[in-house]
C-alpha cells in the first residue's frame, strides 16, 4: 500500500514545499486547511481539503475522506501536523489560538492513536524556550516560552512525546529555528531575514526593524524540507529521543545586509531598529546544539549565507508574484 502523507496547515508555505519533496516518492499527498488555498505553488497530484480541526466532526470527516472508515483502517499514514495560528496572531486572540494550537492537536493525536497513523511529525519552534537563554541551547534546555505562540508549542512537545511513551505512537519532532524563506509574509517579527530579501529583490529598499548586531539561528527553507523527510525517513531504533534540535546558520542582520547588498548593489537597506522586536529577536538563541540530530540520523544542513543568499536571490527574480 502506499503511503499517504497528510498535511495540516497544508495552504502554509513549508507545507507546500514539502510537497515537490513528496512528489517523487509515488506517495498520496493530501493537504487540509481551512484556508481557499495554498499560498505558494504544490506539486502535481496534490489533494486539497478545507476543513477546520476545531470541529471534531470535521476531524472524522477528514479520516473518512482518506478511507479510513473503521478504527486502525489507516493503512501506511504519516500524519504531518502544520496547522497553526502564529505568534502575533496567538496575542491577538489566545482563545483561537490555544484552541487551533492545542487542543486541536491533542485531537488529532487521539486520533492517530484511534486510526493506527503509522507517524506524526510535528514541527516545534525556537520560540519554545524563553528566558535568560545562553548562547548555544541544549535538546533539554529548560523551557520557560514567554508567548502564548511558544506555550503552545512546548505543551504539544510534551504531549507528543507522552503519547510516545504512554502509548506507543511514532511521534517525531524538530524544534526550527527562524526559517528563511521566498514565501514569507509580511509583518512576523521572525520574518525580517526573508523580507529583507523579498523587498530588496521586488521593491529595491528594505528597513530592518532589529538592531545590526541582531543574531538568532535561522535555517534556509530547503534545508528545512531536507530535515523533516531525514527524520521521517530515520529508523525508530536509532532515534535516542523525539524532539531534537537542529542548527544551520546564524549571521547577524548586518552580515544578512552585506549579503544582500554584495548580490544586488542598487538595493537601498537601512537599519531602524524598533525596541520590542529587537527585544524579542535577540532574546531567541544564536545556536542549537544539534548533535543528537547529526549522530542519530545524520542531519547536516546543505546551505551557508553565502549559497542561501544566491539561492533565495535567484527563487525571487524568477518569481514576480512574490510580494
Amino acid at each position: 500500500m502506499p503511503t499517504t502523507y497528510l498535511i495540516t496547515g497544508g495552504a502554509g508555505n513549508l507545507a507546500c514545499r514539502l510537497t515537490h519533496a513528496l512528489a517523487g516518492r509515488s506517495a498520496r499527498i493530501v493537504l487540509f486547511d481551512a484556508a481557499e488555498r495554498p499560498v505558494a505553488p504544490v506539486a502535481a497530484g496534490c489533494e486539497f481539503l478545507r476543513g477546520d480541526l476545531r470541529q471534531p466532526d470535521e476531524v472524522q470527516r477528514l479520516f473518512r475522506q482518506l478511507d479510513c472508515d473503521r478504527e486502525g483502517a489507516a493503512g501506511d499514514l504519516v500524519l504531518v501536523h502544520m496547522a497553526s495560528l502564529l505568534s502575533g496572531s496567538s496575542e491577538l486572540n489566545r482563545t483561537v489560538a490555544w484552541r487551533i494550537n492545542t487542543d486541536a492537536t491533542f485531537d488529532l493525536l487521539e486520533a492517530s492513536l484511534r486510526y493506527g497513523v503509522r507517524q506524526f511529525f510535528f514541527p516545534s519552534s525556537v520560540a519554545a524556550f524563553g528566558g535568560r537563554l545562553p548562547s548555544l541551547i541544549g535538546d533539554d534546555q529548560p523551557q520557560w516560552p514567554t508567548s502564548l505562540y511558544g506555550v503552545c508549542k512546548a505543551t504539544v512537545e510534551r504531549l507528543g512525546v507522552y503519547f510516545h511513551e504512554r502509548h506507543g505512537l511514532d511521534f517525531r519532532c524538530l524544534r526550527l529555528p527562524v526559517v528563511v524563506s521566498p514565501y514569507a509574509p509580511a509583518g512576523a517579527a521572525s520574518a525580517y531575514a526573508s523580507r529583507a530579501f523579498i523587498e530588496a529583490v521586488t521593491k529595491g529598499r528594505f528597513v530592518f526593524r532589529v538592531a545590526p548586531e541582531t543574531q538568532p539561528s535561522l535555517i534556509y527553507l530547503p534545508d528545512v524540507v531536507q530535515a523533516i523527510l531525514s527524520l521521517l525517513d530515520a529508523p525508530a531504533d536509532r532515534l535516542s529521543r523525539r524532539v531534537y534540535n537542529i542548527q544551520a546558520l546564524s549571521p547577524t542582520a548586518r552580515e544578512l545586509a552585506a549579503a544582500i547588498v554584495h548580490r544586488l548593489p542598487r538595493a537601498e537597506l537601512r537599519f531602524d531598529p524598533d525596541l520590542d522586536t529587537t527585544r524579542l529577536i535577540s532574546s531567541w538563541p544564536i545556536a542549537f546544539d544539534d548533535s543528537a540530530a547529526r549522530t542519530d540520523w545524520g542531519w547536516r544542513p546543505h546551505f551557508d549565507l553565502e549559497s542561501m543568499a544566491d539561492d533565495l536571490v535567484r527563487k525571487i527574480q524568477a518569481n514576480e508574484s512574490i510580494c
